[in-house]
């Protein structure tokens, strides 16, 4: 995992600011959770460290690391939507693989870090069915899944636990 810092990061669309002076210092390790009402930016804090927002002004760092000019793909991070868009044609262990399989992960590892998540989510039993046999918490589990597998130096979730169950 990796520190991310926000340093007088501002957001703007056109003359409208929708976040004015953000600084916080999330540690390694740590759990932050943004709490506000509908449309007070949550979801675009997220969005900058993601790199899927530019900011308008201040600097966000990840690791040490000054990302504003960095593209997603190169950040390190896993984000999980509320609206976790898994690949309905596959099974639930292809969903889970198909990022590893991308960074060209070699099998064996491959189905050790599958395995690990499924066992940690609760998942097993559903590794060979399709989205569509699941339950919107089972569902979203799988979605927390493919974040998890790939070991990211920074995990981002968006209202990720909107469908889970009370066991998880």
């Amino acid at each position: 995992m990796a520190e991310v810092t926000f340093h007088h990061v501002k957001k703007a669309y056109g003359p409208v600011t929708v976040i004015p002076d953000l600084s916080l210092d999330i540690q390694d390790r740590e759990l932050m959770v943004l709490v506000g009402p509908s449309g007070c930016g949550k979801s675009t804090a997220l969005r900058m460290i993601a790199g899927l927002e530019e900011i308008t002004g201040g600097e966000i760092e990840i690791g040490h690391r000054v990302v504003n000019d960095v593209p997603p793909k190169d950040r390190d991070i896993a984000m999980v939507f509320q609206s976790y868009a898994l690949y309905p044609h596959m099974t639930v262990r292809e969903n889970l693989e198909f990022g590893l399989k991308i960074r060209k992960t070699p099998k064996p590892e491959m189905d050790r870090l599958v395995n690990e998540a499924a066992q940690t989510l609760g998942i097993t039993e559903f590794l060979d069915r399709k989205p569509k046999q699941l339950s919107g918490g089972q569902r979203q589990r799988v979605a927390l899944g493919r974040a998890i597998v790939r070991k990211p130096a920074v995990f981002l979730f968006d209202e990720p636990l909107s469908n889970l169950d009370a066991k998880l």
